[in-house]
C-alpha cells in the first residue's frame, strides 16, 4: 500500500526530521517493510532559509531489495517519494534506455517516474498509466510537485499555514504535526450527507484539501504559492 509524507517549513532540520518520523510512524500500517526520509535546507533569501522534508513508509512489491525510498537522482537535484503502481513502467523504462541510454540502479517503477521527470518535466505525468500519488522535489526549479492518478485511487492531502506547507497520504499524518487540529468543515459534512462521501478537493477538515484526481500541484518553495494543473484528458 505504501504512504508518503512531506513538509516545507522554516523549522530546523532536527525539527523536520522529528516531524517526518511522527508522520511516518503514524502510517506504519501502510508500509511495514521499510521507511525513509530526505531533508534539505534551501536558501530563499540572504537571511532566510527553509527546510524541505520528504518521507515514506514502504510495502515492498516491486524490486524488493533495491526499491527503498526516497530515490534521489545521481545529480542530487531531484527526489521522489511514491505510493502506488505504474502499470506501463517497463515500457517507459525501455523507451528511456533506448532514447537516452539511461542507466537504472533499481528495477522499481519509482525510479522510472523520476527519470521520466528529469527528461520531460511535468509533461511526463501524462505518460503514466497506473494508480499513484507522489511528490517530486526539483532543486533546480526550487519546486515541489504533488501528483495524483486519473481516478484518484491513491489519496493525497495537503494544507498550508503560517508555519509552512504539509502533505501526506493520510490526514492523521498532517494533524499529528501541525500546532492545532483544524475545525470540522461544515461544507464537507453537508456534501457527505448528500453524496455519502467527500469529493476532492475537500476533506473533513477546514483548510486541509485533497489533490484532485488526474491533477498535480506545483508548489514554489520560496513563496509557497500553489498552482493546480490537470495531467491529461482521456
Amino acid at each position: 500500500m505504501c504512504g508518503i509524507n512531506g513538509l516545507i517549513t522554516s523549522s530546523t532540520e532536527k525539527d523536520v526530521f522529528n516531524s517526518l518520523k511522527k508522520m511516518n510512524d503514524i502510517i506504519f500500517h501502510r508500509g511495514p517493510d521499510s521507511s525513509g526520509t530526505y531533508i534539505k535546507k534551501i536558501n530563499i533569501a540572504t537571511k532566510i532559509s527553509s527546510v524541505i522534508g520528504m518521507g515514506m513508509r514502504r510495502l515492498s512489491i516491486i524490486d524488493l531489495e533495491n526499491g527503498n525510498q526516497p530515490i534521489i537522482s545521481e545529480c542530487d537535484n531531484y527526489v521522489i517519494v511514491f505510493n502506488g503502481e505504474i502499470y506501463n513502467y517497463e515500457k517507459l523504462k525501455s523507451s528511456l534506455i533506448k532514447k537516452f541510454n539511461i542507466n537504472f540502479k533499481t528495477n522499481s517503477d519509482t525510479e522510472v517516474i523520476l527519470k521520466l521527470y528529469q527528461k520531460y518535466g511535468s509533461e511526463s505525468f501524462k505518460m503514466l498509466d497506473g494508480m499513484f500519488s507522489f511528490s517530486i522535489y526539483d532543486n533546480i526549479q526550487k519546486k515541489i510537485f504533488l501528483a495524483r492518478d486519473y481516478f484518484g485511487e491513491k489519496p493525497l492531502y495537503y494544507t498550508k499555514n503560517n508555519k509552512g506547507f504539509y502533505w501526506a497520504s493520510e490526514l492523521k499524518s498532517i494533524i499529528n504535526v501541525i500546532d492545532k487540529k483544524p475545525e470540522i468543515s461544515k461544507r464537507a459534512v453537508s456534501i457527505y450527507f448528500q453524496l455519502t462521501y467527500i469529493p476532492s478537493p475537500y476533506s473533513i477538515y477546514e483548510k486541509i484539501y485533497k489533490v484532485n484526481p488526474n491533477s498535480y500541484i506545483e508548489i514554489d518553495t520560496k513563496t509557497l504559492e500553489l498552482k493546480n494543473f490537470e495531467i491529461s484528458k482521456k
